[in-house]
């Protein structure tokens, strides 16, 4: 792997777009002072996009994909700037997936990449070496490498085993004739790198249609995550939903999901905070039935009703990858819709502010003050913080000789703070892929699901910036895709905002994995919290093994020793927190009560004249006599709380 250094601070960054600021948006297009030129010269319906930090630092990193040439990274350098690093792969034709993402669940992240001609590839990560596993073994991974055209991918857990399952998109615009490599592909994750070909027996490829891009849900809340997928042209969407056997079954008209239109974005998120994910989709502006971009709300019962005239979304463009995030921590998601009419080039890309429940949650773009007037052929955008500041930025990626566009968000005049969310799991798979967060504020909930692949042909970054307006966290509830629902209150675990957090299933009822326990009597009445939350299980254990009981109003001897908690669910210990006693009765505390009082005079008295090795001795001066006694009469009365 070659790396390049490309070191370009933040701080001439920031410098930079405070002075153009001057006369200002809030937005900055940073792509020049950081020297990240990428272009999608050759392209045809927009190029890959990711913003996941795969080396697993913290801070948000970029990766292109491209028509040819050489797939690049840009490393966040949280020093200040960013490292080009050359990945393994040469492109053939346009890079239509890049996926960073865990699938050995050894805590770093490796690459999958396909393009438009249906090649794929897998590379192993080994702490910035990379391993081709595309034809590890002598066996192959099972990856499809049939010539075709495709699309978007995404990763997710389709049996609830714990490791990552993928379904591929293939968009076969002009067949001649038709073979089962033009039909979308489901691979089950056999573990090693190694994937079986599930896309018959799963009836995930009953449809041959133009396919974007899928994503996943477990949209009916059964425990089992759905794969939802847009179609261009005459194909409907379509929405399989897990039936829990290793079989799908597209649902979609029972939902009001089947449009037919030329959608281009799966853009999920929960736009009027009622705790429903809804969907916005772009649209040409001769797709489907001719009217532009749909919404779609869901409602209680699970189905969607289209209301993008209601919220004013029903723009009549060209559009492509649309992006929802909140821009201006008001807690409400705003919305980024890119542009491009082959016919009629160079359209305007919008950023569309979601005016919250004052407003019934009313759409309108945003004023040149925040994001100028901005003609290219843009196709894909992702998000992510890129300078930690605490407010969202996004790059744009284009095609033609448009240069990629980094937004970075200076932040907003107006008093609102951000938290930052990112999960790992444990039971589940170690990304978190299917994951459910809601953020709780004193008058909000707000919903995100966790993905890896989404919208159009784009990746996320792993943290969820949630908008706070001046509410404060109250706690973060996540639905696992294990089944575990668990609650992480803001005071146990410091959930503080203007600051990243990451949350490990099964460990809320762990704060600390170890505590210290500083005691001045025997016994001691000790309060062990925190209170440990439904649906954990609490079991302790003194230092030597032995099961206790401990309860609110605990007493503790020194006998004891050291105590441990363990917190289980459905009889599996996912974590633990080791009490470390530390026994410092006051000097004259004889009988050890926490208090000197008159029953510590006599066992002082009967080591009167004692010389050696004196428990008594107050006054350190070798023997035990009346200036002791006198001593001891000074600390009558004091109690060790």
């Amino acid at each position: 792997m070659v790396l390049f250094r490309h070191h370009i601070p933040w701080l001439c960054v920031l410098v930079a777009l405070q002075v153009s600021a001057i006369q200002a948006q809030v937005f900055q297009n940073a792509a020049p002072e950081l020297g990240i030129t990428q272009t999608n010269w050759n392209g045809t319906y927009g190029a890959a996009v990711s913003t996941a930090d795969w080396n697993n630092d913290g801070w948000p990193d970029l990766t292109l994909g491209s028509s040819d040439g050489t797939l690049r990274s840009w490393v966040n350098d949280q020093n200040g700037g960013f490292d080009l690093v050359t990945l393994p792969w040469q492109m053939t034709s346009e890079v239509k997936a890049i996926v960073w993402i865990d699938l050995d669940n050894d805590g770093d992240d490796d690459l999958f990449v396909q393009e438009a001609n249906g090649k794929c590839g897998l590379f192993r990560n080994d702490g910035l070496t990379f391993a081709d596993m595309t034809n590890a073994f002598g066996l192959g991974s099972g990856l499809p490498q049939e010539f075709t055209e495709a699309a978007g991918v995404s990763f997710g857990d389709m049996d609830n085993d714990g490791d990552l399952d993928l379904h591929l998109c293939r968009y076969l615009e002009f067949p001649m004739t038709e073979t089962p490599a033009d039909r979308n592909v489901l691979l089950r994750n056999e573990g090693n790198f190694v994937f079986t070909n599930v896309s018959t027996s799963s009836g995930i490829d009953i449809h041959l249609r133009l396919s974007f891009q899928s994503i996943w849900w477990d949209h009916n809340g059964d425990g089992w995550q759905d794969i939802f997928v847009i179609n261009d042209k005459n194909g409907a969407n379509a929405l399989f939903q897990n039936q829990g056997n290793g079989t799908f079954i597209d649902v979609a008209p029972d939902y009001n999901m089947d449009l037919v239109m030329d959608c281009m974005s799966a853009s999920l998120g929960d736009m009027n905070q009622d705790g429903l994910q809804d969907l916005f989709h772009t649209n040409t502006h001769f797709g489907g039935d001719g009217l532009g971009s749909k919404l779609l709300v869901q409602g209680p019962s699970l189905g969607f009703e289209e209301l993008s005239a209601n919220h004013g979304l029903n723009f009549d463009r060209f559009c492509w990858g649309a992006l929802w995030m909140d821009v201006d921590n008001d807690t409400d998601l705003d919305l980024f819709v890119t542009e491009h009419d082959f016919l009629s080039p160079y359209g305007e890309n919008f950023l569309y502010e979601n005016h919250g429940p004052e407003a019934s949650f009313v759409f309108e773009p945003f004023g040149t003050e925040v994001y100028d007037t901005d003609y290219l052929n843009s196709h894909v955008v992702a998000s992510a913080d890129f300078d930690r500041n605490g407010w969202i930025d996004f790059v744009m990626h284009n095609i033609g000789n448009h240069v990629v566009r980094i937004w970075m968000n200076s932040g907003f005049d107006n008093g609102n703070q951000s938290i930052g969310i990112a999960l790992e799991g444990t039971l589940s798979n170690r990304p978190a892929i299917g994951s459910q967060i809601d953020l709780v504020t004193e008058s909000t909930v707000q919903s995100r699901i966790v993905h890896a692949g989404e919208n159009y042909l784009s990746q996320e970054n792993e943290l969820e910036l949630f908008g706070l307006r001046n509410q404060t966290p109250q706690e973060v509830m996540v639905h696992w895709p294990s089944g575990l629902q668990e609650r992480f209150l803001a005071t146990t675990h410091a959930l503080t905002p203007m600051a990243q957090h990451v949350l490990l299933e099964g460990h809320s009822p762990c704060p600390q994995s170890e505590v210290e326990h500083v005691v001045c009597s025997s016994p001691a009445s000790l309060n062990l919290g925190p209170e440990v939350l439904s649906p954990f299980e609490v079991h302790w254990q003194n230092e030597t093994g032995q099961s206790m009981e401990v309860n609110n109003d605990f007493q503790w001897e020194p006998s004891m020793g050291d105590l441990v908690m363990y917190a289980t669910w459905n009889g599996v210990t996912t974590c633990s927190v080791m009490h470390h006693m530390v026994f410092e009765p006051m000097p004259g505390d004889f009988d050890l009560n926490g208090a000197i009082g008159t029953s510590d005079v006599l066992p002082l008295l009967s080591e009167i004249s004692c010389i050696e090795a004196c428990a008594s001795d107050l006054n350190e001066d070798g023997a035990v006599g009346i200036g002791d006694l006198l001593m001891l009469l000074t600390l009558v009365g004091q109690t060790c709380d």
